[in-house]
């Protein structure tokens, strides 16, 4: 299943479309974050710029050219070629700084003045609208789509709350960058994935069983899907709590570790564990035309910072 979170927050996994192929499809999940980071973890659209820092390029040879000259800027030990943790700690440079500029640029919305705290109420108000969040606390469960909605703002409540030490509805800027990330701390990633069971779990089991399920994925998008095998990997026909934790909000490191494989599997031509410049050049020219490559800003707005 394939889902566009948000969020909030992805969420969004993988990464670095610029190496990815039509084929290698995540899962976009919409469970944090509310669409201000546009980057599930397993969200390729969000990522696609990653890997090349944001930079557009005009011709196939100059792309070629600008990705080896990345190639070799991942090869930190200059030995001519990239090893497994040369590419991770690449990807999860680049995940964490997309991370920050992304909370920063939320976080200049929400706080123009430069306080040095985001108020609740604005966070709301931007996204939430004029809705009636104190309605929406009191609703039953006959709209759907209300209902997740009411889901998401009693999730984002109680992540507020939580972070928010001193009760005066402000969190400061770290607070509120770990507010937009629970699925890199346990506790906020306990409240937002137990906020969907308990949302969803009619009969108070603990678990989402299929049709639970139904009303759950009918409520986020509109249609209802079956429960599969991707979040139920045990097989059982419910979707429990370590489930639903893993596919809705994978942490960093488990996002990293599978983009990771995925690109030194696409990279690695001669399968000897390492990747050159040269089959980093040739992986990505097999994948230039896919629909989920681009290399994100005009060149004229390039920063040399690799």
């Amino acid at each position: 299943m394939v889902r566009l979170f948000i969020a909030t927050a992805c969420i969004s996994l993988l990464i670095l479309a610029a190496f990815a192929d039509v084929e290698h499809e995540e899962h976009g999940h919409g469970h944090h974050h509310h669409d201000h980071d546009g980057h599930d973890h397993h969200d390729h659209e969000a990522h696609k710029d990653l890997l090349t820092g944001g930079m557009k390029i005009g011709s196939v040879e100059d792309q070629e050219e600008k990705l080896r000259i990345i190639a070799m800027n991942i090869d930190t030990d200059q030995n001519g070629k990239i090893s497994r943790e040369e590419m991770r700690n690449y990807i999860e440079e680049r995940v964490k700084g997309q991370h920050l500029n992304e909370a920063n640029d939320f976080i200049s919305t929400l706080d123009p003045n430069k306080t040095e705290k985001v108020a609740f109420q604005s966070y709301i108000r931007d996204n939430y609208g004029d809705l009636n969040v104190d309605e929406l606390e009191t609703m039953d469960k006959s709209d759907l789509r209300a209902r997740e909605t009411r889901r998401n703002y009693l999730s984002d409540k109680a992540k507020w709350t939580h972070l928010d030490e001193d009760g005066d509805q402000y969190l400061t800027y770290e607070q509120f960058q770990k507010f937009l990330r629970p699925e890199n701390y346990e506790d906020l990633r306990k409240l937002e994935i137990n906020s969907i069971i308990k949302e969803y779990d009619d009969d108070n089991d603990g678990k989402i069983s299929n049709d639970e399920y139904l009303k759950m994925t009918e409520a986020e998008s509109g249609t209802a899907e079956s429960l599969g095998e991707e979040l139920d990997t045990n097989k059982d026909g419910f979707g429990d709590y370590e489930e639903f934790a893993r596919y809705y909000l994978p942490t960093l490191s488990s996002t990293v570790e599978e983009e990771t494989d995925h690109l030194m599997k696409e990279c690695d031509a001669d399968q000897n564990g390492y990747c050159t410049p040269d089959e980093i050049v040739k992986a990505y020219t097999s994948f230039a035309v896919s629909q989920i490559t681009d290399f994100g800003a005009d060149l004229e707005n390039q920063k040399e910072e690799l």
